[in-house]
């Protein structure tokens, strides 16, 4: 398959769709997503969701199902997202897509994208003749009157909740309410790779937001949200992604060792790293060191690369340092003060730089949690984590970024790269490989990993059975006759949950 290239479309225009058959062709699970959505479209009313993996092609799927199924009958679609690359990401499928196989009976269309960014347009812009409607979330929540205007009159509009794991957000929740308060047909379909955030609370969000699916074959309501969901593994498999190659670093540098309980608790909880000890990790020349050596000293096999820094400092700090080696890199961040002139970075900036990086210019792109969900980067061949999670989640959203396979236009392998740092066995970081654990784990082209892989799994199945002997051998009669409030050591415990 060939590299895919996107153009930047404008905020707002009319589309017309090319004539003839769009030349890319659907994968096997693709085409699967979308007759999960046929069946679900024959409810008149439906929330659900559609689970592919970074990089198996979520927006194609539904904007070309979207196509197909709604704009080409005439029907009003508002795709929402919470950060502007998701917006022109969007914007740019359906244009690319946009083919008269897909749209018969229409001979053009039209759409926006709305946002607070300036090359956007704004809320108040909205016409009631657009087609498609693409806003950030917050942008439509400033202005509830022109979505009941857009919408005035329509008997049933399509919501496309971009990441969608997201939509737990009060912000969410009260916009797709509004909508269904004005349309008596609302039809909910969720984008994601991780349907479920890390919190508890937000999974039983999720469940009463995405209420309808399919389940043993047939729709159901009320019971699954998930209309398709297909695994890491299985892509990998089929290589439309990458297999993963692991390669980690021990920094030996050590943190954490004067943390408290509660604090190592709240850091697991909120994935989130002390400013003290995030500062350590910035200044610590050895890691930072480490980390541009190790690509330096192998840039042909590391290539393009896609690395996580710990904070907008940490990025700063690593591209200086990768200027240094002669290495080709850039950074992406959400907010930027230039000490010099005290101008913040623009959005632009950063489009630049993701320009530069898909046209070859740029080697290393360094970000700091803004590459994690949506952004198009197909020519990735690694990944480097400098900046541990205990969130398997965005674990699974940063290794993404490089699991382009041979047939969706990447390579066989990627690199993930971790640099490992001692904690004292305190905190539960995320491991990646952890992620590729199970039933259909891809098996190593060293059949010698292989043989260590098969020796680990045996060694714990004896374990597993050497346990059961020794609770089958222990005689607890006696002990049972005792009333359960008896049977409790006397002292102070504490629960947690």
């Amino acid at each position: 398959m060939a590299k895919e290239i996107f153009e930047k479309v404008p905020s707002k225009g009319v589309i017309v769709p090319r004539q003839g058959i769009n030349p890319r062709h659907p994968f096997d699970h693709q085409r699967d997503a979308m007759r999960a959505l046929d069946a679900m479209n024959r409810l008149p009313s439906f929330s659900t969701m559609v689970v592919l993996p970074t990089g198996g092609g979520k927006t194609f799927t539904a904007s070309n199902w979207l196509l197909k199924n709604a704009i080409n009958k005439r029907r009003k679609v508002l795709w929402i997202a919470h950060r502007h690359m998701l917006l022109d990401q969007a914007a740019e499928s359906f244009a690319k897509y946009a083919y008269a196989d897909l749209t018969p009976d229409i001979g053009s269309f039209s759409y926006r994208i709305v946002s607070g960014l300036a090359a956007h347009g704004r809320a108040a812009d909205i016409r009631p003749d657009d087609d498609l409607l693409i806003a950030s979330k917050d942008s439509l929540r400033s202005k509830p009157e022109k979505v009941k205007s857009w919408l005035a009159g329509e008997e049933e509009v399509f919501l496309v909740v971009d990441e969608a794991h997201h939509a737990t957000a009060k912000t969410y929740r009260t916009l797709i309410d509004l909508i269904k308060g004005y349309v008596p047909h609302v039809k909910i379909i969720g984008l994601t790779a991780t349907p479920f955030r890390t919190l508890e609370a937000e999974k039983g969000l999720l469940s009463k937001i995405f209420k309808d699916g399919i389940a043993d074959g047939r729709v159901v309501q009320g019971q699954s949200g998930i209309a398709f969901q297909i695994g890491l593994q299985d892509l990998i498999g089929r290589q439309i992604l990458s297999r993963p190659v692991m390669d980690m670093y021990e920094t030996r540098e050590l943190y954490g060792d004067t943390l408290g309980a509660k604090e190592v608790e709240a850091m697991q909880r909120l994935d989130s790293i002390p400013e003290k000890i995030a500062q350590q990790m910035v200044d610590s020349r050895n890691r930072n060191k480490l980390i541009v050596q190790t690509y330096a000293s192998d840039a042909d096999k590391y290539g393009k690369t896609i690395l996580f820094a710990v904070n907008i400092q940490h990025a700063v700090t690593l591209k200086e340092l990768f200027d240094r080696a002669g290495v080709k890199s850039d950074i992406v961040v959400s907010q930027l003060k230039d000490d010099d002139t005290g101008r913040m970075r623009k959005q632009s900036e950063n489009e630049a730089a993701i320009a530069g990086y898909r046209d070859g210019d740029i080697d290393v792109l360094i970000n700091v949690n803004i590459l994690t969900e949506g952004v198009d980067l197909p020519s990735t061949q690694s990944v480097f984590l400098t900046r541990p999670t205990a969130s398997s989640i965005l674990m699974t959203q940063m290794i993404g970024r490089a699991l382009r396979g041979v047939k969706s236009g990447g390579t066989a392998e990627s690199h993930i790269v971790s640099f490992v740092d001692d904690w004292d066995e305190r905190v539960a970081w995320v491991n990646p490989e952890t992620l590729f654990a199970g039933n259909n784990k891809f098996n190593s082209a060293d059949p010698r990993e292989q043989e260590r892989e098969d020796v680990r799994a045996i060694a714990l199945s004896k374990i597993r059975e050497f346990a059961a002997i020794l609770d089958a051998s222990v005689d607890t009669t006696a002990l049972e006759r005792i009333p359960f409030i008896e049977r409790i050591p006397l002292g102070m415990y504490v629960f947690t949950y």
